[in-house]
């Protein structure tokens, strides 16, 4: 049985148990009540009369009380000293027939209510006894009970519409708290709506929809968070795939070199020429390896913390360049250096890979006696350097692993495609904001590196 309609059986029989013993303490009761009103009233009356008549002569005594009984309020009964009857009898004609006859039909109900002896005028004594007349009682009891099946009839019309509008009222919210959660079954996006009242109703609404809501939060961050892991997934599954071809090709070629040494093919009989190519190659490749091994750990603990310590970044790119020197040389580089002395609070093992890989790819990628400028302050490290611009297309990709520009898609030019990589991943790692672009005279690029979040202090 559903809510609304156990709510309204019940509230209906509330009301009509309600209806019925009101009716009954009703009928009961009000006899008593009224006869109790009439009798008080009657008394008071009377109490005034007799005051009226005290001391006045007999004519005027008979006159008053004859006046009180013809309104019919009273019966009045007065007697002398010597018990002999001197009212209802000493009256006109008609007074007295009618007195009689009112006498004889009340005979059954009447009530006395007072007896007192008062004296004329003449100072006798008359015995003076009050009834009360109770016919319009049982009257009213008489109409009670022919009323009655018609008064509760519509009482109870009446009570069951009202149960009705209040089983309605009283259950509407729960229909529409039902029809709200068999939407959250469903996971239907909520309709936003302002839920009115305080009551525990209302707050069993709010609750719900503050449940529902928080549900669907922590479903959509699971599902980005399952997102993310299903990229990060099937970014480590593609980085594998791409390593172990840029593994996979420098190997083979390497073997077709062994062979063709071992059996002293063509130019493969050149031995010591090409055991320095496979040398070359398996220094490349070692590279490729220990790249692969960091970004490998780099990825693992990458969610934990780091170890900082405060160093001078100014000292740090000092010893890196000294690294590139030879090449730089080679290449008829022109370095400017504009480094000021800067203290910052960082993993030292990963700024060196930050400056060797920004070295190692500007110094690569510059013409032969180009520029190349490093501009260090207390907010920023600059280089900048002489070079064919990437297109914005390029620029998109240039951090993803292993990739080369156009101009730079061998590996003797090309490096192994990950030293931008590992630069993107530690800066994106410690929420260090960055910027690579070309220039706006077009004649290179820059790359930009904040350090506000990370710096100690400067002179």
């Amino acid at each position: 049985m559903k809510t609304r309609t156990k709510t309204f059986i019940f509230t209906s029989a509330i009301i009509g148990i309600v209806i019925t013993i009101s009716f009954a303490l009703l009928y009961y009761f009000l006899p008593i009540v009224y006869e109790r009103d009439k009798i008080n009233s009657a008394i008071k009356r009377t109490d005034k009369v007799i005051a009226k008549i005290e001391n006045q002569p007999l004519d005027r005594i008979i006159e008053e009380v004859n006046e009180e009984f013809i309104q019919g309020r009273t019966t009045w009964g007065i007697k002398d000293s010597k018990n002999n009857t001197i009212y209802p009898f000493k009256l006109d004609s008609n007074k007295e027939k009618l007195s009689q006859k009112i006498i004889i039909i009340a005979k059954d109900s009447i009530v006395p209510i007072k007896g007192v002896t008062i004296k004329d005028s003449e100072g006798l004594k008359y015995d003076v006894a009050v009834n009360m007349f109770l016919e319009p009682v049982e009257e009213v009891k008489k109409t009670l009970f022919k009323t009655y099946p018609y008064i509760l009839g519509l009482s109870f019309f009446i009570g069951g519409v009202g149960a009705y509008v209040y089983s309605y009222w009283a259950t509407r919210r729960i229909y529409r708290i039902s029809a709200r959660t068999k939407n959250m079954v469903v996971l239907k996006e909520p309709v936003d709506y302002v839920v009115k009242g305080k009551d525990e109703i209302s707050e069993l609404e709010n609750n719900i929809q503050f449940l529902y809501l928080s549900l669907l939060d922590n479903i959509e961050s699971l599902n980005q968070e399952l997102e993310k892991s299903n990229a990060v997934e099937y970014s480590k599954s593609e980085f594998m795939r791409i390593a172990s071809h840029e593994l996979k090709t420098p190997i083979t070629a390497m073997l077709g070199i062994i062979e063709g040494m071992i059996l002293q093919v063509g130019r493969f009989k050149d031995r010591d020429y090409y055991l320095n190519v496979c040398k070359e190659i398996l220094e490349s490749q070692g590279k490729l390896v220990q790249d692969v091994l960091f970004i490998s750990k780099l990825e693992s603990i990458e969610k934990f913390e780091t170890f900082n310590e405060v160093f001078s970044l100014s000292e740090l790119i000092s010893e890196e360049m000294a690294l590139f020197e030879l090449i730089a040389v080679q290449k008829e580089l022109i370095f400017k250096v504009e480094v000021s002395e800067v203290i910052i609070d960082f993993n030292k093992e990963d700024m060196k890979k930050i400056v060797m890989n920004l070295l190692s790819n500007a110094i690569k990628y510059t013409k032969k006696g180009g520029t190349v400028t490093i501009t260090l302050t207390p907010t920023a490290l600059v280089i900048e350097n002489q070079c064919t611009p990437l297109e914005q297309e390029e620029i998109n990709k240039i951090f993803l692993p292993f990739y080369r520009p156009d101009y730079a898609r061998s590996r003797k030019d090309g490096g192994t495609g990950l030293g931008l990589y590992i630069v993107s991943k530690l800066l994106l790692k410690n929420d260090i904001p960055f910027t690579f672009k070309a220039l706006e005279n077009q004649t290179g690029m820059v790359f930009t590196m904040i350090l506000s979040s990370v710096v100690k202090n400067s002179e």
